[in-house]
């Protein structure tokens, strides 16, 4: 993810070139359910999903069966002060051990908003939940161990003040220049992995979410006049006075966001199955225009390196935030500074930046949603694959010249750390200062490359498809990761990765 704000400068500064898609501990519980359930459908009925993934990947709806359901009802109001909703999931363990409890991130407490939840409950029963990690984890107690295979619903109202300073990671939740941003802004359920439930608080560096795939139907009213994109498709659409009350179906996904805004325009392009959005400000036509360029030529690259998109519709958004893009499942946000035509970021064209950053989160949709990884604890497999592939649309797009341009800022940046030989397979917690962004996102993708020159270019590319195939809807480790390439080239690659990677 281009979280991080001096990311992209310095990549840039060497460059030439230039499906739709929604904490402070409590105290009181309101005195009624904020909002009524949002669809009367059955848990086991995926048919909406259909409509957001391309005919080809309809045959994991009957495969992902275990994968948590999300139906969320999110009220926006016209002053943008809180948002209200009410939620339901059906969570099924996946896992070969009983659970206990089930753990909700609240991320909304770390990002500069408030989230208060309220009126909890399990299969129909009240439960007290615990709030832990300086509020950002919310504890639901089950009456009962749940069994491998057994499922629960679980429900509750949340209520989010929404900020209107940039805070915590990277100002991307909340209401800014006129537009609203939720990133995830909801309750969802953490990542039960071979540490357990993995609930740490991340630091103030690098990407905060670590989220299985699962499948979000969701209802949002907001005022008539703005214009609301969500991850998924939008499967409703009515009015109410002077309100509008939209339904989106997603999934599988990371995540869901929402961005909302009465100054958006919208660009369009159909690519096989897959409608391509680009929504700006009207004032910012040509921005909008080439990023929804730069959007398909990236889907088009990717397709054919590593397998389809899998949905059939993919947003690109401009909204401000203090990063210069941001990776959602079949969305991305790229900062509202790189659509002005007279702009300059880092002492260059801003549309110039603007490609390499649309690039690069559209690669993510790859390697973040489809594939998933744990973005605290092993960021390379998340952000220095992405860096390298991101390298691959150059050569497709802009040819070897160029590409060889971008790939030389990877270089440039371990200038910023005295020592350029830090292992990219460090937490993020551990990198102090610069090093987090030289070391992941400029040593990272050199291993890479220094990976597929050790297996050849070829055995390479085959590698990568099949690791996207084995990971899809996954979650992939660094480790993973070798043992598929040594499978691949048949080959022991421990030298390679304990020269770049591992921690001595």
């Amino acid at each position: 993810m281009i979280k991080k704000l001096l990311f992209l400068f310095v990549v840039f500064s060497l460059s030439i070139m230039g499906c739709r898609v929604s904490a402070m501990p409590i105290t009181s519980r309101p005195p009624e359910r904020i909002t009524t359930p949002p669809l009367d459908i059955n848990w086991d009925d995926y048919t909406l999903f259909k409509e957001c993934l391309v005919e080809s990947e309809h045959h994991i709806l009957d495969e992902m069966t275990g994968a948590s359901i999300y139906h969320l009802d999110v009220q926006i109001p016209g002053d943008f002060k809180q948002v209200t909703g009410y939620e339901e999931v059906r969570y099924t363990n996946q896992e070969d051990v009983a659970l206990d409890e089930v753990y909700f991130r609240l991320y909304a407490n770390i990002s500069g908003g408030e989230s208060v939840v309220s009126n909890v409950q399990v299969d129909g029963q009240e439960v007290t939940p615990d709030y832990l990690v300086e509020d950002s984890v919310l504890r639901v107690p089950l009456a009962a161990p749940l069994m491998p295979g057994e499922s629960v619903v679980i429900s509750m109202d949340f209520t989010v003040t929404i900020p209107r300073e940039m805070g915590g990671n990277y100002g991307l939740f909340g209401y800014f220049d006129n537009v609203l941003v939720l990133d995830e802004a909801y309750p969802v359920i953490a990542v039960y992995d071979d540490e357990g439930w993995n609930i740490e608080l991340p630091p103030h560096a690098g990407d905060v979410t670590h989220l299985d795939a699962s499948f979000y139907l969701v209802r949002v009213t907001a005022p008539e006049t703005y214009v609301v994109i969500a991850s998924g498709v939008e499967v409703g659409h009515e009015y109410e006075s002077d309100r509008q009350i939209l339904t989106f179906a997603s999934g599988p996904s990371r995540d869901f966001y929402i961005a909302s805004s009465d100054r958006y325009a919208v660009n369009s392009q159909v690519m096989g199955e897959t409608t391509i959005n680009s929504y700006a400000f009207p004032e910012h036509s040509e921005g909008g225009s080439l990023a929804l360029e730069r959007a398909v030529a990236a889907l088009v690259t990717y397709n054919q390196r590593f397998g389809p998109y899998p949905y059939t519709e993919l947003d690109v958004v401009a909204t401000p935030m203090q990063a210069l893009g941001m990776e959602y499942s079949g969305l991305i946000a790229i900062s509202l500074n790189l659509y002005d035509p007279a702009g300059m970021v880092s002492g260059l064209p801003a549309l110039i930046i603007q490609e390499s950053t649309v690039a690069h989160e559209v690669a993510h949709q790859w390697f973040y949603n489809t594939v998933g990884n744990d973005q605290v604890d092993e960021p390379w497999v998340d952000e220095a694959v992405v860096q390298y592939v991101t390298g691959l649309y150059y050569v497709d797009v802009q040819g070897v010249s160029a590409a060889g341009s971008y790939r030389a800022s990877w270089s440039q940046r371990l200038e910023r750390v005295d020592d350029p030989d830090i292992p990219i397979g460090l937490p993020v917690g551990e990198y102090e200062g610069a090093e987090y962004g030289a070391i992941v996102y400029g040593r990272g993708p050199l291993f890479v490359t220094a990976l597929a020159e050790e297996i050849g270019q070829d055995t390479f590319d085959s590698f990568m498809r099949r690791y996207y195939e084995t990971y899809k809807w996954d979650i992939a480790s660094g480790e993973g990761f070798k043992q598929l390439a040594e499978a691949e080239c048949d080959c022991d690659l421990t030298p390679l990765f304990e020269k770049w990677v591992y921690p001595e």
